[in-house]
């Protein structure tokens, strides 16, 4: 089966000039693809003070314009507006939270761990076409937030 990148690259719409959150950043190896593939900004958050450190040492030692910032899922901030949103979820209880920084019409990407269905909390917080992309290390869901 194609890996998770390849996987998630496929459930996002076309990358170039695009602003993206990507929501459970990791160490940043997500925010790093997106921006080579034509995101115009990328941030980057997640809950791990020591992943998003090494998130900004990388971004330091080869600067492409990434910025990170340390949240937990049940306080994120809005975050500004976003055209695309890339969420990694093992619940949908904060499916709002994330919308509330995603642009109308834009496209919210959520890999859904721990064998979470996410099509009835997406319609409940106002997503169309929604789409469901099997995986093995959670299944990704794409969707348009709508107006």
């Amino acid at each position: 089966m194609a890996d998770q990148a390849t996987t998630l690259l496929e459930a996002l719409p076309d990358l170039a000039g695009r602003s993206v959150l990507v929501v459970g950043c990791g160490d940043g190896r997500y925010p790093r693809l997106f921006r080579a593939r034509g995101a115009r900004r990328v941030v980057g958050v997640d809950a791990d003070q020591r992943l998003i450190a090494v998130a900004q040492r990388e971004e330091e030692r080869d600067p492409v314009g990434i910025s990170y910032e340390v949240h937990h899922l049940d306080r994120l901030p809005v975050m500004g507006t976003f055209d695309i949103v890339l969420a990694f979820l093992d619940a949908s209880d904060h499916l709002g939270r994330i919308a509330a920084s995603l642009v109308a019409g834009g496209h919210l990407v959520v890999v859904a761990t721990n064998g979470l269905t996410l099509e009835k909390g997406l319609r409940d917080n106002g997503f169309q076409d929604i789409v469901l992309h099997r995986h093995e290390q959670g299944d990704v869901h794409s969707a348009r937030k709508g107006a």
